[in-house]
């Protein structure tokens, strides 16, 4: 006779498999709320958490990183909702689509920002075609955009402290005190290379649509500029190399991180306080309890 196997520890603890229930059928783009409550609340968490990873760790990802990114997450979303929800085609795809939002809305942010900035100006005037393409040529060379001092007889300087990564920082992930950049703070601080390197690609993206003297819509796309991002994230690396005995872009990045939060009006994130107990106060507890007197009379 087969013995019956017995029923270990993690088999008493595995939560139950929950399938998504779908109420709402129709022909559009799959949405989380066609699901029950519970799908909603899973999808949810586990939406936030991609759309932090991929900021932080590969915002232009292929098909390994990006599945790689959606199953962290969602293992993510199963401790947090202790809701074991199993995963179709479906519902990664809609995880997997924010990637691809995200991108979209930082550009949206980003576009009103730089003409503002960096004065481009929307006119059919020869003069102010040519004007245009000036401030591109200008802007592009040498990445002259992401220096807080243009270049002057001094040189430029201010690597990465151009008002506008700060401003664009604080748009996409800090409007508030409950976004994305306070509630996965252990994603975003100090704030990554990676999505630093996004910024300054959508940024470049916003520039080159001005390329010709008019703005022409450009799609800032994975297919488009997944080749520039990663030459941004390469001089990164490069700068943190050269200048690592100072510790300059860590620096840098945790400042982006502080200010952003402070925008946010978030309370600043600090360590738990330490409790301890003086060995004067041990000494003393100690001498109470041989006297007897450990507590109150209760005559008192």
């Amino acid at each position: 006779m087969k013995r019956r196997r017995e029923s270990s520890k993690e088999d008493v603890l595995e939560p139950t498999v929950v399938k998504a229930q779908k109420l709402v059928e129709h022909e559009g783009c799959l949405r989380t709320r066609d699901y029950d409550d519970v799908t909603q609340e899973f999808m949810t968490t586990v939406i936030g958490e991609y759309c932090a990873r991929l900021c932080a760790e590969a915002p232009m990802p292929d098909h390994i990183m990006e599945t790689n990114l959606l199953d962290a997450s969602w293992v993510q979303a199963r401790k947090a909702t202790g809701v074991n929800l199993a995963r179709t085609p479906q519902l990664a795809k809609i995880v997997t689509n924010r990637g691809s939002q995200v991108r979209g809305q930082l550009k949206t942010k980003l576009r009103p920002l730089v003409e503002a900035i960096f004065g481009f100006h929307s006119s059919q005037s020869k003069s102010a075609i040519k004007k245009n393409r000036s401030i591109v040529e200008g802007l592009k060379g040498g990445t002259n955009f992401a220096f807080k001092v243009l270049p002057d007889e001094d040189g430029r300087r201010g690597f990465l402290k151009a008002p506008l990564i700060q401003k664009i920082i604080n748009t996409m992930w800090f409007v508030n005190k409950h976004d994305d950049g306070v509630r996965f703070h252990n994603h975003l601080k100090p704030f990554p290379y990676p999505a630093l390197a996004l910024v300054l690609t959508a940024i470049e993206c916003c520039i080159d649509e001005w390329m010709t003297g008019t703005r022409t819509d450009i799609p800032f796309t994975i297919q488009e500029y997944r080749g520039a991002y990663e030459s941004h994230l390469k001089c990164l690396q490069a700068f943190e190399e050269a200048t690592k005995t100072y510790a300059v872009l860590p620096a840098i990045c945790m400042r982006l991180y502080e200010v952003g939060r402070v925008h946010s009006g978030a309370a600043p994130v600090s360590a738990p306080m330490e409790v301890t107990v003086s060995a004067r106060v041990i000494a003393t507890a100690i001498k109470e309890h041989e006297d007897g007197s450990t507590t109150e009379d209760e005559s008192d």
